[in-house]
């Protein structure tokens, strides 16, 4: 059930969706807002803890009727999601959560490579002691999920880390670029890769660190950084990714 100030869902997967999973229960503090954004943010969840898997089907009554929502609220949620390259929704068929090849990874960084080094600029042009403060609560989000190896919490505080960074940029049109490319940071979930990839999230933990330091310095640094780092983040994906895709290509 919904509140406004709590979502507290307990979230059985059989019954929303076409999954063998078990019952999961979630219960998640968020801030007072809409009710389609508490829906959207309940979703998202489960994606990115790997609950809701690429290629899912997704059944908007029984969404509704586990969320204690409308069914156009969870529509409106789920065109949120579609806008956001999470998950697929076809009028007037079904909706399931997005599956990306490591071709559409490739060109999804393509874009990020090129907008997200503008919203640290931002970021850097609107420093303060307030900014600073969010995106190192990020960071120690970040560093706790990798000591605890912890890769639901993980994408969570990095899918998070990305969106305040285009927040906090103030620029509107930067916001919803971000927006539209949200699978970025965790983009290899939804290649259906959802075993630890072989890398150490410590040390990316504190890649996300090194950008925080750089919007601290300058706009000149800010850009530099999270183009190389963007770059890099590439480049660890396709070491993940390639021997699947080749496996799949049948190569």
């Amino acid at each position: 059930m919904i509140i406004d100030k709590t979502v507290s869902v307990n979230f059985p997967v059989a019954k929303c969706c076409e999954s063998d999973d078990n019952h999961l229960s979630v219960n998640v503090q968020l801030p007072p807002v809409t009710r389609i954004e508490q829906v959207r943010q309940a979703i998202l969840l489960q994606i990115l803890a790997g609950t809701l898997r690429p290629g899912v089907r997704l059944l908007e009554a029984r969404l509704s009727k586990e969320l204690g929502v409308s069914q156009a609220t969870v529509n409106a949620a789920l065109q949120d999601l579609h806008n956001q390259g999470l998950v697929s929704k076809q009028l007037n068929r079904s909706t399931n959560v997005s599956r990306y090849t490591l071709d559409d990874i490739e060109k999804l960084f393509k874009v990020r490579v090129m907008l997200e080094p503008e919203a640290a600029a931002g970021v850097a042009l609107a420093w303060s002691e307030e900014v600073h403060r969010m995106l190192r609560e990020q960071v120690d989000h970040l560093r706790r999920a990798a000591r605890t190896h912890d890769l639901a919490k993980w994408c969570i505080a990095d899918y998070t880390f990305h969106q305040e960074v285009y927040r906090l940029s103030g620029n509107p049109f930067l916001i919803q670029a971000g927006l539209a490319i949200a699978a970025a940071p965790f983009a290899y979930i939804l290649c259906d890769h959802l075993e630890e990839l072989p890398t150490d999230y410590l040390s990316m933990a504190e890649d996300h660190q090194d950008m925080v330091r750089a919007m601290e310095e300058s706009p000149e640094a800010a850009r530099r950084v999270t183009h190389d780092l963007i770059l890099d983040w590439l480049e660890h994906s396709r070491r993940a990714l390639e021997p699947r895709a080749r496996l799949a290509s049948g190569a």
